[in-house]
């Protein structure tokens, strides 16, 4: 017996129905959550919700919350599922949480939060000065001396490396994009410019020139203890910081 078109096509009907039904149902309560969120604003019963997920955002989280609180505004509670897990692309998902956000910046301006937040980091980085920060916990300034711009300063480290330290002539250069050969440094860089725990490791896709190694490594480490390095801030707070000084050679 021989299916009619029209009955292969239902479940597909029937699937774009069901898709409708809930997005109207999403939309009702999406628009009943930001009625909620202007009623509570206009109580004063301001909250902001951190969507933002665990990582260098969270530097200074409690002195934020802190300071919050001192302009009236609640927050979620830390470490609840919606302080972290990040802002949902979904239009229909927090959007009482969204709104009262969005309410709190009109109010406040759009510079209110990021101003808390900097004053939150310096608060922290102050009163944890014997901690050592990630690299990118730090403010994205170059440390590097020679370089204008953060993401410049790699470019001239090794710039300037070459140009104290040439490869020599007989350098087996790889033959291949597949694998990498160079020399990495990594140390402490402390607030007050010395460097501590200097650690230097060389890589050669070619064994041949393991005869370098040595070599390499002793240049590279001069190299770093002889550059005036500039140290890391936390909202312009000095800080000790992890730092690394990368060299290829192919």
């Amino acid at each position: 017996m021989k299916t009619k078109p029209f009955l292969l096509l239902l479940p597909l009907l029937f699937t774009i129905l069901s898709c409708e039904q809930n997005k109207n149902s999403d939309e009702a309560a999406c628009g009943h959550e930001k009625g909620q969120a202007l009623n509570d604003f206009a109580d004063g019963n301001y909250i902001w919700t951190i969507f933002s997920g665990f990582g260098d955002d969270y530097l200074g989280e409690e002195e934020f919350i802190e300071l919050l609180h001192q302009n009236k505004i609640k927050t979620t509670e830390p470490g609840t599922s919606l302080s972290c897990i990040p802002l949902p692309d979904d239009p229909y998902k927090y959007c009482y949480e969204k709104e009262m956000n969005q309410l709190i910046e009109n109010k406040f301006g759009k510079k209110f939060i990021p101003s808390l937040r900097h004053t939150a980091k310096q608060k922290f980085a102050s009163e944890h000065p014997n901690e050592i920060f990630g690299y990118s916990q730090c403010d994205q300034t170059s440390r590097y001396p020679d370089a204008v711009s953060y993401n410049l300063q790699y470019d001239k480290i090794e710039e300037a490396y070459f140009k104290r330290y040439p490869l020599p002539q007989n350098y087996i250069k790889k033959k291949t994009e597949a694998f990498f050969s160079g020399t990495s440094a990594t140390f402490i860089l402390m607030k007050n410019g010395e460097i501590k725990d200097l650690s230097v490791e060389s890589t050669f896709e070619n064994k041949k020139n393991n005869i370098f190694e040595k070599q390499f490594n002793k240049q590279l480490k001069d190299f770093v203890l002889h550059t005036r390095w500039i140290p890391a801030r936390i909202s312009g707070v000095p800080v000790d910081s992890y730092m690394e000084a990368n060299i290829g050679y192919d």
